[in-house]
């Protein structure tokens, strides 16, 4: 029986942590700030419309010294929805009708885009789950021998990633600075003000193919080791971000913010090729960076921010390096809708 809930327990600690999470999330929802520089709108559903372009990609390594493999999904334009009330926010993307899509040459792939955001005063939290199927080869040119300018990318209609991510800000000087203001306008920021901020942050990422997804024009020309024929395995990733975030005010309703986080995180590659299974894990640095700039009125408010640089680097560690990046840019329009009392 102990063994048993034991058992239990850990399958469960995934929800445990989300939900201590957003349970401090909620308490710090309550938390004073100087109305000085912040105005509150928390009482009121904030809505918006969004586009969303992504540039995502699988970055390869491999050992055998031949140029990296740089994998990207055809799915760059989405478009979504999303709602804040309180502390709480949920968003959801999917892939937009109307982009050219240019499938004849880079394929055609499917993707969706979930978000959940708990934002309160002095803690930020947003958790991401993607998933993407269909991956073009971005430098075919390089990998495939007798490739003519203009034909179809090199394609892998079976290579499918999922990615679940989170990061956690914690807003030293919550009081007078404001990142609800600048991403999910549920506040005002009415003065230009800063925060140091401290960031943990996770991704984890896993991926499957039906066979090893590297070239076999690259294997003849190079030569590969087994380590490079990633097949299927997770990717994650740990560690924290330290930064800083600023927010300048332009005459009353104009505003940008800029955040720069630099940071430490371990990385754990267990993953299999065609042959054995290999396990890794190493110490690095990386960085991320966000920006937003937009008008924020009393009702109506419109904007556009991004996301760069979380996991985009290679790290070597005495086996084939890989490495999933995402850069987001989003435009929105939104508005505030008041309940009665």
């Amino acid at each position: 029986m102990c063994t048993l809930f034991k058992q239990r327990l850990t399958a469960r600690k995934p929800f445990f942590v989300v939900l201590a999470v957003l349970l401090f999330v909620a308490i710090s929802a309550n938390a004073q700030v100087d109305s000085v520089y912040i105005k509150d709108y928390k009482n009121q559903l904030t809505a918006r419309i969004y586009s969303l372009n992504e540039a995502v990609n699988l970055e390869i390594n491999p050992l055998a010294g031949g140029p990296n493999l740089s994998y990207r999904p055809n799915t760059q334009q989405h478009m979504g929805i999303a709602a804040f009330y309180k502390w709480f926010g949920l968003g959801l993307a999917v892939k937009s009708p109307f982009a050219s899509a240019n499938n004849d040459r880079y394929g055609e792939s499917q993707s969706i885009d979930l978000r959940i955001n708990a934002y309160g005063s002095w803690i930020n939290a947003e958790l991401a789950y993607a998933n993407y199927q269909g991956f073009y080869l971005e430098n075919t040119a390089q990998i495939i021998t007798n490739y003519q300018e203009g034909e179809k990318l090199f394609w892998r209609p079976d290579l499918d990633i999922q990615s679940l991510s989170g990061i956690f800000y914690l807003v030293a000087n919550y009081k007078k600075h404001s990142f609800r203001a600048a991403y999910i306008q549920n506040e005002y920021q009415k003065k230009s003000s800063g925060s140091l901020l401290i960031a943990p942050a996770f991704q984890f990422n896993r991926l499957r193919a039906n066979k090893s997804l590297i070239p076999d024009d690259y294997i003849i020309e190079y030569g590969i080791f087994d380590q490079d024929e990633l097949v299927r395995g997770k990717l994650n990733m740990a560690g924290i971000f330290v930064g800083y975030s600023y927010s300048v005010v332009i005459f009353k309703k104009f505003y940008v913010n800029i955040a720069m986080l630099p940071g430490a995180f371990i990385q754990y590659y267990n993953y299999h090729t065609e042959e054995k299974h290999y396990r890794k894990t190493n110490a690095y640095f990386l960085w991320t960076s966000r920006f937003a700039a937009g008008y924020n009125g009393n009702k109506w408010f419109a904007g556009m921010g991004g996301v760069s640089g979380f996991n985009d680097a290679l790290a070597p560690i005495k086996t084939s390096a890989y490495a999933l990046g995402l850069e987001q840019f989003r435009v929105w329009v939104g508005t505030r809708l008041k309940f009665k009392e």
